[in-house]
């Protein structure tokens, strides 16, 4: 090693040691024990160093060059380097600033905005967290951090989720029970796989020009007992133009044990166009695990269109389960978005879907529609004469669901109509025991 390195290595480690609160530089580690602290300007490589066009190595892919505290640039070769430390110069000015700052709610607060400024994220929570050890109260500080207030306590939505019993999956909250559904659905073990032929097979089998193939194809369907196959069926089967198709998917699952078809089936009753198909799905479900069911349906009271809402009362009150009373009293009204086409020009719309400026409402006809969800794509009305431009906005409307309503008479014997508060007070009583339930008229399992 050259004499003036030797002695410039150690005058650099003294002046470290003689100036503690020096942010920390980039730092050479040598082979022979010694460091260099500074601005790292050239970095080793881990290739073979180039040559030049007359053969000799290129310098700069041989060396390491740092400027040093004091200012001055050292270069050193690269085989002499051990390691080398690099350090974003953002973090040295953050911990400079740290170091300098008092301890006080209003430098913390500054620290944690120049860290933001700066993409810190780390950092400035690392300052929020410390303005509310300072200031436990402190508002800006707790919703940096993404704290929400809950039942007059500072908390996480995570922890307040985490304290109704769900669980985080991908970052949604979603509850044990139906963790456990998606889970089964997202399996695709080898016996699945396994599955996709046969099924596919026999499926092909169904529309065969051949009675034999027919009837064998149908005979291996209606066999399946095995849930690895669940998959398969639902692809081939669930989206089928053909009731009867549809109806024979719904009765394969019927019979096989376990959750994994509990999902499709629900999903079934939910979605599809056909009412046999659908009752015929909900009783399946009550077939195979009405329990594993309920999380699927409750989360579907609280869905964007106002058909799936009704669909999920109806089928919740075929199941017959008295603790989803609760739940569907919240549903008995619901407040869903539209999307509907008013004249662009002198016309305005409220959010409940009233129009102003003398243009007429919509036909009573059209409106029920609108109304039940029945339109979900929004509606267009045309006048006779000519057509002025249309402009497409969203309104929101309170719907009262009728299926929530027969399903809720359907489990108490009752009937307060949509007055959620008259619902609410005979719940409190019956629980009170002051009152005697009446018979309900569930049909029988």
């Amino acid at each position: 090693m050259p004499l003036r390195l030797q002695i410039l290595i150690p005058l650099v480690l003294v002046w470290h040691l003689l100036r503690p609160s020096l942010a920390r530089p980039d730092v050479v580690v040598l082979k022979s024990g010694g460091e260099l602290r500074g601005e790292l300007l050239a970095e080793p490589s881990t290739r073979t160093p180039s040559k030049t066009a007359g053969g000799a190595p290129d310098a700069a892919a041989s060396t390491v060059t740092i400027r040093t505290v004091f200012g001055a640039l050292v270069t050193v070769a690269r085989d002499e380097v051990e390691s080398v430390a690099r350090r974003r110069v953002v973090l040295e000015e953050h911990e400079t600033l740290s170091r300098a700052a008092p301890d006080t709610v209003s430098a913390q607060c500054e620290l944690a905005e120049w860290c933001r400024d700066r993409s810190l994220s780390k950092e400035r929570a690392l300052h929020l967290q410390r303005v509310i050890e300072l200031d436990p109260d402190h508002v800006a500080a707790h919703r940096g951090l993404g704290h929400i207030r809950h039942e007059g306590r500072w908390t996480t939505n995570e922890q307040v989720m985490t304290a109704r019993g769900y669980v985080k999956y991908k970052g949604k909250f979603v509850l044990p029970q139906e963790l456990e559904l998606i889970e089964a659905e997202e399996r695709d073990n080898e016996s699945e796989k396994a599955w996709h032929k046969r099924v596919h097979l026999w499926r092909l089998w169904l529309d065969s020009d051949r009675i034999d193939r027919q009837v064998e194809g149908l005979n291996e369907l209606r066999s399946i007992r095995d849930s690895d196959a669940v998959t398969a069926l639902a692809r081939k089967f669930k989206d089928d133009p053909r009731e009867p198709m549809r109806l024979l998917f719904v009765e394969i699952l019927s019979k096989i044990e376990g959750d994994k078809p509990i999902a499709p089936l629900v999903q079934q009753s939910l979605k599809d166009d056909s009412q046999l198909v659908r009752n015929a799905s909900v009783r399946g479900v009550r077939s195979v695990n009405a329990t594993a069911a309920l999380p699927i349906y409750l989360r579907a009271l609280k869905n964007e269109k106002n058909l799936i809402v009704n669909r999920a009362a109806s089928a919740l009150g075929q199941l017959g389960e008295e603790n989803v009373i609760p739940l569907l009293i919240e549903a008995l009204i619901t407040r869903h978005r539209y999307k509907v086409l008013v004249p662009a020009q002198n016309t305005s719309m409220g959010t409940d879907g009233s129009m102003s400026s003398g243009v007429a409402p919509l036909p009573p006809d059209v409106a029920a529609l609108l109304a039940t969800g029945q339109l979900p794509n929004g509606v267009q009305v045309i006048t006779p004469g000519p057509q002025p431009r249309m402009k497409q906005v969203t309104i929101q409307k309170d719907e009262q669901n009728p299926s929530v309503l027969s399903a809720l008479g359907t489990l108490t014997g009752e009937n307060f109509g949509y007055n959620e508060q008259a619902w609410r007070n005979w719940l409190r009583a019956k629980s009170a025991g002051t009152i005697k339930p009446k018979k309900k008229s569930v049909s029988a399992k």
